[in-house]
């Protein structure tokens, strides 16, 4: 799990994310305007209160994400990379092993999932299936989640219904910034509560 020294790692998968895979949807203004609503102090305030454990996956990368405006380089972990509870400790990290995705719930809510472009392929599936296998572990019988334009379709494929289109608007410098946002939710079998973790998938880090 993240613990507050992971703040700078998470904020970079964060801003890594929107500006590596969203480009398609929303313009630069709009993308700022997302970036800005997070930054590594209000990630480590959330890390620090711990009422919604992070999951991260960890991977060795050749291209180390840029840090957060403002921010200090992260530092590369050295704790062990984990797979999901009841699972078998994977390798040692290595001094290239760094963050590169993370999610979090929220009660019945998919607060959290962000991978970053370098991330290797599976990457948010894999958060995303151990997200659902925690929420069933605390008895949710169903995940919500509000999804970005451009990550609906790999939801749906994840079996997310769309429920209703949003348009969040953000303050900005000068104005304000309006975002289509779109909620979605999944009804949760037993089969979701299962481990699984196919062979060339990231580790989660515990």
């Amino acid at each position: 799990l993240a613990t507050p020294d992971d703040a700078a790692a998470v904020t970079a998968v964060f801003h890594a994310a929107i500006n590596g895979k969203a480009t398609c949807s929303y313009d630069a203004e709009q993308l700022s305007a997302w970036c800005a609503g997070r930054t590594v102090e209000q990630f480590r305030r959330e890390l620090e209160l711990g009422m919604n454990p992070f999951l991260v996956a960890e991977a060795g990368v050749a291209t180390p994400l840029d840090p957060p405006v403002g921010a200090p380089p992260a530092e590369a972990p050295d704790a062990e990379a984990r797979r999901p509870q009841g699972g078998t400790p994977s390798a040692p990290a290595t001094s290239s092993s760094r963050v590169v995705g993370f999610g979090a719930l929220r009660g019945d809510e998919v607060a959290y999932l962000y991978a970053a472009p370098q991330a290797p392929p599976g990457t948010g599936s894999e958060l995303l299936r151990e997200l659902e296998r925690r929420a069933v572990e605390q008895g949710w019988p169903e995940l919500r989640l509000t999804a970005s334009l451009n990550a609906l379709d790999f939801y749906k494929e994840h079996g997310y219904r769309e429920l209703r289109r949003d348009i969040r608007v953000m303050s900005v410098e000068g104005g304000f910034v309006r975002l289509v946002a779109i909620e979605a939710r999944k009804r949760l079998t037993p089969r979701d509560g299962l481990p699984s973790r196919s062979s060339g998938e990231p580790a989660l880090a515990e």
